[in-house]
């Protein structure tokens, strides 16, 4: 019996905006028009639309996930509007415009969420037990790491902005195009996560960052040539929970390829990609 295939390609690193834009990217219309409605439809003042993007050359999908009415990371240099739920320890070393790094996050949310509260949260949105079930799985693997990396418990940890409603469709947002999508096996090639250092609130940290170097643990990684921090946490606890294992050999009949578009411009086009087919 043939299987269906996922299988992910992260060639410049992934973000869950780029990791959902991907897999949307590879539905038929019909599945697109679902996927966006239930989305729009999870939290009042949350929209998510799929914009074309186009990075040196190549199209592909940019998911925009606005928060009342502003991008999340509409000032980022970064990959993707999630790194904020490393608030305590940084991350804001993405903002374009550095001295006003903490304005978008000050009129909406900039409150701590208890992991509890979060995973209470995730369990009243309006989606299947599946989706529910694999999103706060994905949440657990952060909670995991981030506690790790601060030396605390997991129910201690506060997400300052994991808890933001932006990551939150990040999370959901993939698990729910799992769902829909439907694969028997998930792959992926080996993943780059970056090189050099990144700048935030207590200095500068290395690439990968600790919490996305406790989520790699037993992944087949690789740096890049060039600087830049390409795998966030958020991507790399989603890659952490699907992909059944990394190759760089796959064997199937490809059917849709999807690309997930990155916000951030390197000498490479940035995007994650998406390839559904049949075992052969």
């Amino acid at each position: 019996m043939k299987e269906k295939i996922l299988y992910l390609e992260c060639k410049t690193g992934a973000a869950g905006d780029m990791l959902m834009a991907a897999l949307y990217d590879v539905m038929n219309e019909e599945q697109k028009a679902v996927f966006l409605e239930t989305m729009n439809g999870l939290v009042e003042s949350v929209t998510v639309a799929a914009e074309k993007k186009v990075s040196r050359g190549i199209a592909g999908v940019h998911m925009k996930v606005t928060v009342q009415g502003e991008e999340e990371g509409e000032h980022l240099d970064g990959h993707d509007h999630e790194h904020h739920h490393h608030h305590e320890h940084g991350h804001e070393h993405h903002h374009r415009h550095e001295h006003n790094h903490c304005h978008e996050h000050t009129h909406f949310h900039h409150v701590h969420v208890s992991y509890k509260d979060l995973l209470a949260h995730i369990m009243e949105l309006p989606v299947s037990n599946q989706v529910k079930q694999n999103a706060s799985t994905v949440y657990q693997l952060l909670g995991m790491a981030e506690s790790k990396v601060h030396g605390t418990d997991i129910e201690q940890i506060h997400f300052h902005e994991v808890g933001s409603l932006d990551a939150l469709v990040d999370i959901v947002g993939c698990a729910l195009a799992m769902e829909m999508i439907a694969p028997d096996k998930i792959y992926a090639a080996p993943v780059c996560v970056g090189n050099g250092t990144v700048r935030c609130a207590h200095g500068v940290l290395p690439v990968p960052a600790p919490a996305t170097a406790e989520l790699i643990k037993g992944m087949p990684t690789y740096s890049s040539k060039f600087d830049g921090e390409l795998l966030t946490p958020t991507g790399a606890a989603v890659l952490k929970h699907y992909v059944q294992n990394y190759t760089k050999e796959i064997s199937m009949e490809i059917k849709d390829i999807g690309y997930g578009m990155g916000t951030k411009e390197f000498e490479q086009p940035s995007f994650v990609r998406a390839f559904v087919g049949w075992t052969s």
